[in-house]
């Protein structure tokens, strides 16, 4: 009979113990009034003829970034990626030197995963942002803020546009954005640091070419834009820690089937 109570007691112990545990586990984060208040009022600068109440925007996309940093429960940050999306991709266009409020969204956008990875890449391709000069800076951000997402349906995008840009500082900044998939499993990080290798080479071996070539110099400027991002890309997805394309060529040749 001792025993029986015994253990009757140590098993009321357990559930005494785990049972607040158990209500953490079911606790839902509640719905935060402010955030519907702040997309409104995001909603009407969006549309805004005059461009006057940017600043303003800009401040309400900072604190739905802290909002989004200390806990939103699933519905609402579904609300915000999707007034973020809208501001970006569908409010009234602002020029091209008035885009601050553009990099701002891009910067709330590159922490919202799948959902903010989707806009980014809409507002990179459509021709809202046009492939010229003028828009480079803020297509920087867009591709910036889709590796910060770090979902990686996007690495493929990403590295087309590494090797393949005719932007030079686009190149670097697809990049730079491929350096946040640290934490990926090695088969796509070998595709990537395979891929900017191969492209690496090709620059470094025409920009080698003697005389006054355009084509030579062209790969000269653009080695000289790429090599500081790309270098710290490649060290963040290998764990290695060297400076120059010869270096980054010779150790993947005898380390891309080992494990790193």
């Amino acid at each position: 009979m001792t025993k029986t109570r015994n253990l009757i007691s140590l098993v009321a112990i357990a559930l005494a113990l785990t049972a607040p545990v158990a209500a953490q586990k079911k606790a839902k984060i509640p719905s935060d009034p402010e955030v519907a208040t702040k997309l409104k009022a995001l909603k009407s600068i969006a549309g805004d003829k005059k461009f006057t109440q940017d600043a303003k925007g800009i401040e309400i996309i900072d604190e739905l970034i802290q909002k989004q940093e200390k806990g939103l429960n699933a519905q609402d940050q579904k609300n915000v990626a999707k007034g973020l999306d809208s501001l970006l991709n569908k409010g009234r266009l602002r020029p091209a030197t008035k885009a601050q409020i553009y990099n701002a969204t891009a910067e709330a956008l590159g922490r919202h995963g799948k959902a903010g990875a989707k806009a980014l890449k809409s507002a990179y391709e459509k021709k809202r942002f046009p492939k010229k000069r003028e828009w480079v800076s803020l297509r920087e951000k867009l591709l910036i803020n889709i590796g910060r997402t770090k979902e990686e349906a996007m690495v493929k995008f990403l590295l087309d546009e590494a090797r393949r840009s005719p932007e030079a500082a686009l190149m670097a900044a697809a990049g730079k954005a491929l350096g946040n998939f640290a934490e990926s499993k090695q088969k796509l990080r070998r595709e990537v640091v395979s891929g900017m290798i191969i492209k690496w080479g090709s620059l470094a071996e025409m920009g080698s070419q003697l005389g006054a070539n355009v084509e030579a110099q062209n790969a000269k400027y653009r080695l000289s834009t790429i090599s500081g991002p790309w270098n710290d890309t490649m060290k963040a997805l290998t764990g290695q820690n060297f400076d120059t394309f010869q270096k980054w060529q010779s150790w993947y040749n005898k380390n891309k089937n080992a494990k790193w």
